[in-house]
């Protein structure tokens, strides 16, 4: 004889279960709570920019700065969009026309330049060709003395007028994580 479980439910409902039945429930349970509490997607939305990344943990302080728009001594404007992602800062430049040519390899200079100005120790800046977001780009790192931290930051093309700047503080898996995942969508306008 298959022995039965009665659970008694608010409102005096009675439901009889096998023992089989029950254990298969409370495994689906637990593995769709599993399920939701593995998910550390972080999504948003700034600007014409739709953003989503695993940072590895689920991130709820999220600042999304004010548009704001610039020029280049060349006479190109631009509106930058800054997002901090808990210990993460994003920024996605979005130029007035196509600037970009994602056919081109990605120029190792400007990250190698961005490093030395947060002070990053010149003879320890690494800088490495590599995709991101399913486009070209660049990610280096470099040891900051004033700090006693590493600094990681990558630059990759977003569309032919865009481009995201990544900046993580001494975290390395961290931004390994950002880099596989960050996915960025442009809308047209």
């Amino acid at each position: 004889m298959a022995q039965a479980i009665r659970i008694n439910f608010l409102g005096g409902f009675n439901l009889k279960l096998g023992i089989k039945c029950f254990i298969a429930l409370v495994v689906a349970l637990m593995a769709s709570f599993c399920v939701s509490a593995s998910d550390t997607t972080t999504k948003f939305q700034t600007g014409p920019f739709t953003v989503s990344v695993d940072l590895g943990e689920l991130c709820n302080d999220i600042n999304i700065s004010k548009p704001v728009q610039s020029e280049l001594i060349s006479g190109e404007t631009y509106t930058y969009y800054e997002v901090n992602c808990c210990r993460v800062l994003l920024q996605i430049d979005r130029f007035d026309k196509d600037t970009f040519d994602l056919t081109e390899p990605f120029d190792t200079s400007l990250i190698k330049n961005v490093l030395s100005r947060f002070g990053v120790d010149k003879d320890t800046i690494e800088v490495y060709a590599r995709e991101i977001n399913s486009q070209s780009g660049v990610v280096g790192e470099g040891y900051l003395p004033e700090s006693d931290a590493t600094l990681y930051t990558a630059d990759f093309y977003v569309s032919p007028k865009s481009r995201c700047f990544i900046y993580v503080w001494d975290n390395e898996t961290e931004m390994i994580s950002i880099l596989k995942t960050i996915h960025i969508t442009e809308a047209a306008t």
